[in-house]
């Protein structure tokens, strides 16, 4: 599995993440995160090992992470089960149960050390790095943990059940190959899925992933993601064939009829969803995050008066400031921006503004990615707007195990999930009173009323109709 070290690019981009959230300088998000964090666990109690195991290389992506004392000082000491702490250090006492994990600055509620599923092990571990980084250097973050965070696992999966079924999954595509796609595979490695899932990814890995996507290193740099995920969790997912695809899913060739049954989609794009939506799928299983806020899963069908991904993501004023943003930092164009990809004329512009720019390297690249790297290499400043800042690790890595559990839930339980839309904080409870059903938006660019989505729309029902 891939190493747990940070590029400098990797941690500016948690610096800046941290900065934004605590509404603090670089300088002092720096210093902070520059902390350690120790986990004491008894080796010989199962539960504990298993949480540690899947803790540390979410958590290490954010904040270092160590299971022996060196003497030096800890900001945050994670005591895992029955033991003591070391002290010398805020403690967070981990309690693992089979129906729940619970986090507290007091030793509470009963602990089991008998393993739970490994797929509810990520889950745990997701929300143990959340209480962790708040601890240690999230003080001003906005609606932080509780002292005392208690996550169900019924509230997460309503049949827990389907975690030990095969699922077949036939031939499905997954697009985008980045932290939530990372984030999907992550938690598969524990499920048996069968089928085939094509991983579409036209990107290659950049030094500033490192810091959310968990399946890559630093020996991945500059490689191909699809082909990289898919090598990296194939062997964990022997059941599954998944086959990269080295171009966006918009791209592939042979697209016409019903040709795209299933789409897991897992891109950083509002306008790269709404695209996703037009390419017509049988059924749209998607996740996103709103910087370090949110996770938000969202489902739809053909055939159905449920909302697409075009309602969820419709275009509006903020992202049209960000492409006004990305326009004026880059020296191209609103309207070029707005064709997510670079073309030869705006790489000239682009490399002209910015010399240290290939433009054969940086052609054909999405507008947001390149702008993505420049701010976490430093190369752009806040002069103009706000910089995009990218999730933890940890609510990358919950929003794909989220992912995943929805797709399992639909396919092996058709009908238990009514709703199609779930807004998950990644600090604090889920509750699955949350969900909820979110129906066609009128004036949407892809299922709404006008001539062109009516279009799309009734397209869309009969390709799927038999």
């Amino acid at each position: 599995m891939a190493s747990n070290i940070l590029t400098p690019e990797a941690r500016q981009e948690n610096v800046k993440a941290l900065a934004l959230a605590a509404g603090i300088t670089s300088e002092q998000a720096a210093e902070r995160l520059d902390g350690r964090v120790l986990c004491t666990f008894d080796r010989d109690d199962a539960a504990a090992c298993q949480f540690y195991e899947e803790l540390r290389p979410v958590l290490g992506r954010t904040i270092d992470v160590h299971d022996t004392p060196d003497g030096q000082r800890y900001l945050v000491e994670m005591v895992i089960g029955e033991v003591e702490p070391r002290g010398g250090a805020a403690t967070v006492f981990v309690g693992l149960g089979p129906d729940s994990c619970c986090f507290s600055p007091v030793p509470e509620g009963v602990h089991s050390s008998k393993p739970v599923h490994s797929a509810l092990s990520v889950v745990a571990a997701c929300y143990g790095a959340a209480v962790a980084v708040h601890r240690a250097v999230g003080e001003g973050i906005p609606n932080p943990p509780p002292e005392h965070l208690e996550i169900r696992y019924d509230e997460i999966l309503a049949d827990l059940s389907v975690l030990n079924e095969a699922l077949d999954i036939g031939e499905t595509h997954l697009a985008g190959a980045g932290a939530i796609g990372n984030g999907f595979l992550w938690a598969a490695r524990h499920v048996d899925l069968r089928g085939e899932l094509s991983v579409c990814d036209d990107d290659v890995v950049s030094s500033g992933n490192l810091q959310r996507q968990v399946w890559f290193g630093e020996g991945d740099i500059d490689d191909p993601k699809a082909s990289t995920l898919c090598e990296k969790a194939q062997p964990h997912i022997p059941g599954c064939r998944l086959k990269p695809e080295p171009m966006r899913l918009q791209d592939l060739p042979n697209r016409s009829g019903a040709w795209l049954k299933r789409l897991i989609v897992a891109v950083d794009s509002r306008r790269a969803r709404r695209e996703l939506q037009n390419e017509l799928a049988a059924e749209v299983f998607d996740a996103s995050t709103t910087d370090i806020r949110e996770v938000v899963i969202h489902y739809n069908r053909a055939g159905s008066d449920l909302a697409c991904m075009g309602c969820l993501y419709k275009a509006d004023e903020k992202e049209a400031s960000q492409d006004q943003i990305i326009a004026e930092h880059l020296g191209v164009s609103v309207d070029e921006v707005k064709t997510s990809r670079v073309s030869p004329a705006a790489a000239a512009a682009i490399a002209q503004k910015h010399p240290h720019l290939d433009p054969a390297t940086i052609e054909g690249e999405a507008f947001d990615s390149l702008y993505k790297t420049l701010c976490a290499t430093g190369k752009l400043h806040a002069s103009v707007g706000k910089q995009v800042v990218a999730p933890f690790a940890f609510v990358s890595v919950l929003a794909g195990t989220l992912l995943l559990f929805e797709v399992m839930t639909r396919l092996a339980r058709p009908g238990l999930v009514q709703s199609n839309e779930w807004h998950v904080s990644p600090w604090r409870e889920p509750f699955s009173r949350g969900r909820l059903t979110r129906l066609r938006f009128n004036a949407c660019e892809c299922c709404g009323d006008s001539v062109r989505a009516r279009a799309m729309r009734g397209l869309r029902t009969r390709l799927w109709a038999s």
